[in-house]
């Protein structure tokens, strides 16, 4: 049997760890505590779908498992910048406009753009929400 690896995805410099909503009709980008990335599973803070973590893995987070995975954790260069492999992907996790803490479950999860009507961890409402800093949610979507 083929032995499991975990590869780690990389945080924001709040510690925390980009998601999206796999609900076609939403799509939102969400941040929660990277302690929490390997949850059984994640509510989506606005549409509140219910689904497990995994379902959650940005495309750039899975575009980067996959370089470490094909490259075998390093990425290949030659000595005139050329390889024949294709190139290791990576990102860049940017820390959220807005920074949310739940008064049911004591954690923090970030947002942009959008206000949360769920915690993406206990799925408590909005009324127990409370901006940790200072919003700008005058987004272009």
């Amino acid at each position: 049997m083929a032995e499991s690896r975990r590869y780690p995805l990389k945080t924001d410099p709040q510690g925390m760890v980009g998601r999206e909503c796999p609900n076609p009709s939403c799509k939102t980008y969400f941040k929660v505590e990277a302690s929490h990335v390997d949850c059984d599973e994640l509510i989506c803070p606005v549409c509140g779908r219910t689904d497990d973590c995994k379902k959650y893995t940005t495309v750039p987070q899975i575009d980067y498992i996959n370089s470490l995975i094909f490259h075998k954790d390093s990425c290949p260069i030659t000595q005139n910048g050329y390889s024949k492999t294709p190139p290791c992907r990576d990102y860049v996790e940017v820390p959220a406009k807005c920074v949310y803490a739940c008064d049911s479950c004591n954690k923090k999860f970030g947002i942009d753009c959008k206000k949360p009507e769920n915690c993406p961890y206990c799925k408590a409402t909005r009324e127990h929400l409370h901006e940790q800093n200072k919003c700008d949610l005058a987004c272009k979507e």
